[in-house]
């Protein structure tokens, strides 16, 4: 028989400064969304996200290349070959396939090694716990939702005759581009959150998350085609924040589901999301 004893514990007294529950929440959240990055792990985990964010960028920087090298030999008006509105559509399945690969990683390996009892067990609450996390989705999403657009804009003011003239006509959309990047990182991000919080392998909530965002796309697009009700195309899970993106510019029109049609879809899929989320975290034994 094997008999452990204590020879010695020693207690040393917290002298720092204590930053509150904010501090808590904010630390909870940009440690999650650098280890969902890769920070502190193997090359390999880092790949993928920074090769997604590359992806994500490329549109952006073939653009503006050309403007800066050809700029005189196309014929096009590179300067509105790529309008602001259509750039989050473009890269849809980049944006997707990003949120499938980093969401999983911020609420699985909790569940799956057991240690929110731990995370519980401090002045941390379950309701500032999702917080952090929603936090630490939204916040590597933003890399492929709104830093290339604002890249592209940066670019089309540098190269702009009048850069001050182009920043005055163009003085809205900044705000635009902002708030849709906010919007498709927050829809994405809360998505997938949801998907994962229902199970543990990081496998099972990557095949869950990609159903959920293309299978409605088929049925959606069958729907309105077999029945001829173009309204149906509101079902395409993964269009939802694009067009909503969309819809904040002007000109926003066609013939399938009006700008309303498609936020109130958006704020269905984001409410139940959040539905999920917190009920998942509210009970005892997580």
């Amino acid at each position: 028989m094997t008999v452990t004893r204590v020879h010695d514990v020693r207690f040393t007294r917290f002298d720092g400064e204590l930053e509150g529950q904010r501090q808590a929440v904010w630390s909870l959240a940009r440690w999650s969304a650098l280890r969902s990055m890769g920070a502190r792990r193997s090359w390999k985990v880092k790949l993928v996200p920074i090769a997604l964010t590359l992806v994500a960028f490329g549109p952006a920087i073939v653009v503006l290349g050309l403007r800066a090298l050809f700029s005189a030999q196309i014929p096009i008006n590179i300067a509105t070959a790529l309008p602001y509105k259509n750039y989050d559509g473009l890269i849809g399945l980049t944006i997707l396939l990003f949120a499938a690969v980093i969401t999983p990683e911020l609420l699985c390996p909790d569940r799956r090694d057991r240690v929110l009892t731990l995370y519980f067990a401090t002045a941390l609450t379950r309701t500032q716990y999702v917080v952090g996390k929603i936090l630490a989705a939204i916040l590597p999403l933003l890399c492929v939702t709104l830093f290339p657009v604002w890249f592209l804009y940066a670019g089309n003011v540098l190269f702009a005759d009048h850069p001050l003239g182009y920043v005055q006509d163009h003085k809205f959309d900044l705000l635009r581009i902002t708030a849709a990047g906010i919007a498709i990182a927050v829809f994405y991000g809360l998505a997938g959150l949801a998907i994962a919080s229902l199970t543990g392998r990081r496998a099972f909530a990557i095949g869950g998350y990609l159903a959920f965002m293309t299978v409605p796309v088929i049925v959606g697009g069958s729907l309105a085609d077999g029945l001829g009700r173009p309204g149906l195309l509101v079902m395409a899970t993964a269009a939802i924040p694009i067009h909503v993106a969309e819809s904040l510019y002007p000109g926003f029109e066609g013939d399938g589901p009006s700008a309303a049609a498609w936020a109130v879809a958006y704020l269905v899929v984001v409410v139940g999301c959040l539905a999920v989320l917190i009920r998942r975290y509210r009970a005892v034994e997580v």
